[in-house]
């Protein structure tokens, strides 16, 4: 799902998209199945928000399951934009509105003295929002939570510090100024003359502690700073253990942060282990080293869990999308120059190949083994059953692929060596490009080889890797190739007219925000600013497809399926269930409990 999809984080190839990014809190959800213990018929049906409610004791540990080790600490960068790594810190740094699983925001009344109070944007006079903090509302260390908290999130991400490495400035740039009084319990938010922000429940997401920010160096500093150390301070219902950190990484202890604000957690103790094999994972769950998973599904992990005794199991279609992406940086589909991304050759090629690839032999051979929901994704921008959702992509690029027609595309732009060895119109040789997935995962390896077999027919050679490092190979530099293709999915927000403009508006130089792969096009950047301002629903669903419709057109990236999620837990404990969001099940971690 990797940095995410709009603020999609990356889930052990799921990246968040970065801002408050993505999918409409109208979306569907089924849950295709679910079970206790044997894989029983229970079904996690109805209400998804309150899935597993249950009365539960104080005290006790869980570990849970992630499938990274925590590189990253801050997940504001693009580095920290992961999935994985925001299961820890969503305890911890504090949020103003939380996703919830059936894609609805809701209020952190811990943190925020009832709802902010909005002025509309008119013709004389800018939007505003004032946001009241509670006012016993505190850092661990005793340091209140504090206009300044807010202040340096929106100095991080405004997009005026070409040095901060922001995973996202959606939203934030579109801000005049933040402004604190009564003693920094309230905060005024005042936008740009002309440029209203419709999602702006997106914003002050994973509040960062200003004060000891500042002991490290300037904004640009201090955000990196806070991304390479784990969290010294908590402003939320756990805190990472002194010397809870592992040496490699791959364990974190969080303990109940004894200052917290708000109502206490019920647990004394979370920990968050890393196992990066997905395949180990049912094992761990089984032999009771950890307490609960959330696995990206494939078929065999699926019938282990549920042959496993004493654990429910849940398989939901959520906000994550499944994707290839090119990186038009390279030579062969674009360039270091923007305007080299629309030479037709090029465009040729990259159409080309999204056309020969048979999604729809994806889907049967993966997903739908186990979930009879899955079918191909034909839009970027909006999941289905979300408002506005329509068909983009399959004009251009068959389900079933059609390799007939992806070498005539070919050969019409120019191409010899058609189905051999690739030839462009200059006469040089296509060069062999590098595909990259997550470590560990099967399906994406999967995915990685039927990719490389479909460009062989085109005489494209296409090198499978893997990569223990999502975040960080895909913001490799030009100095530092590390893929050329690359396969993972976007975990998405509920806010989707906001959370694209990340991911497909053109990258400012030396900053791809979420932008990986460096596309770039007026056009869409003209759409997804429009998506974020407009008052009109309809208007903005129509950005949102012409957008997407061009990104179609362009072969950037090519949609897969909506990836379905999986959540495996102990049957003792309550309030833990699944969120398909980029938030992810940790978002209520404080609620966890060992049943009554």
């Amino acid at each position: 799902m990797g940095v995410s999809r709009r603020t999609l984080a990356l889930r052990t190839g799921a990246i968040a998209a970065a801002v408050a990014l993505a999918a409409s809190a109208c979306g569907s959800s089924k849950s295709n199945g679910g079970g206790s213990g044997s894989g029983s018929g229970a079904t996690s049906g109805g209400d998804k928000n309150t899935v597993n409610s249950a009365s539960v004791k104080q005290g006790g540990k869980v570990t849970w399951t992630i499938e990274k080790t925590v590189q990253d600490w801050n997940p504001l960068t693009s580095n920290g934009n992961t999935f994985d790594y925001a299961q820890v810190t969503n305890g911890i740094y504090p949020t103003v509105y939380i996703g919830q699983p059936d894609y609805s925001v809701k209020l952190n009344t811990d943190l925020m003295d009832g709802d902010p109070q909005v002025t509309d944007a008119t013709a004389d006079a800018p939007q505003k929002i004032v946001y009241k903090i509670q006012q016993n509302a505190k850092w661990s260390d005793g340091t209140p939570i504090s206009a300044d908290d807010f202040v340096y999130l929106w100095e991080a991400q405004n997009g005026t510090n070409p040095n901060v490495d922001a995973a996202s400035t959606t939203g934030y740039s579109q801000v005049e100024s933040v402004v604190g009084s009564d003693n920094g319990k309230t905060v005024t938010v005042t936008f740009k003359k002309g440029a209203p922000f419709s999602d702006w429940k997106s914003l002050f997401s994973s509040l960062l502690p200003s004060h000891i920010a500042k002991q490290h160096g300037d904004v640009a500093a201090s955000f990196t700073w806070l991304d390479a150390n784990p969290p010294t301070v908590s402003g939320g219902p756990f805190q990472i253990a002194p010397g809870g950190v592992s040496a490699d990484k791959s364990l974190v202890k969080t303990v109940r942060n004894a200052q917290y604000y708000g109502k206490a957690a019920n647990l004394d103790e979370v920990d968050f282990r890393a196992i990066t094999d997905s395949a180990q994972e049912p094992t761990a769950l089984a032999n009771g080293e950890v307490d609960g998973i959330y696995p990206q599904p494939q078929l065999d992990l699926v019938n282990r869990v549920k042959n496993i005794s004493g654990v429910d199991y849940h398989i939901n279609q959520g906000l994550v999308f499944e994707h290839i992406d090119l990186n038009m940086r390279n030579t062969a589909f674009g360039g270091p120059a923007d305007a080299d991304q629309t030479a037709p050759a090029k465009v040729a090629l990259r159409q080309a190949m999204f056309t020969a690839f048979d999604r729809q032999g994806l889907v049967n051979r993966t997903i739908k083994q186990f979930d009879d929901q899955a079918k191909v994704l034909n839009n970027r921008m909006l999941m289905p059953g979300q408002p506005g959702y329509q068909d983009n992509v399959t004009s251009s690029y068959p389900e079933a692929g059609d390799l007939a027609k992806a070498k005539q595309i070919l050969t019409t732009a120019g191409y010899t060596g058609v189905g051999t060895a690739l030839v462009d119109p200059s006469g040089k040789p296509v060069p062999a490009f590098s595909m990259r997935y997550t470590v560990g995962n099967q399906l994406r390896q999967d995915t990685s080889n039927l990719f490389a077999q479909a460009m062989k027919e085109l005489g494209i050679t296409v090198n499978v890797s893997s990569t223990d490092a999502l975040g960080k190979t895909l913001t490799q530099s030009d100095a530092q190739h590390q893929w050329d293709v690359i396969v993972f999915a976007w975990v998405a927000t509920p806010f989707p007219n906001s959370s694209n403009q990340p991911i497909y508006t053109t990258a400012k130089q030396g900053s791809p925000q979420s932008n990986y792969g460096y596309y770039s096009n007026a056009n869409v950047d003209k759409w997804l600013a429009d998506a974020a301002t407009n008052a009109d629903e309809k208007v903005r669903e129509s950005d949102l497809n012409q957008a997407d419709a061009q990104v179609t057109k362009d072969a950037y990236t090519l949609p897969l399926y909506q990836k379905p999620t999986m959540i495996a837990y102990k049957n003792t404990l309550g309030n833990v269930r699944d969120n398909a969001t980029q938030i992810g099940p940790t978002y209520n971690i404080q609620e966890w409990g060992f049943k009554s």
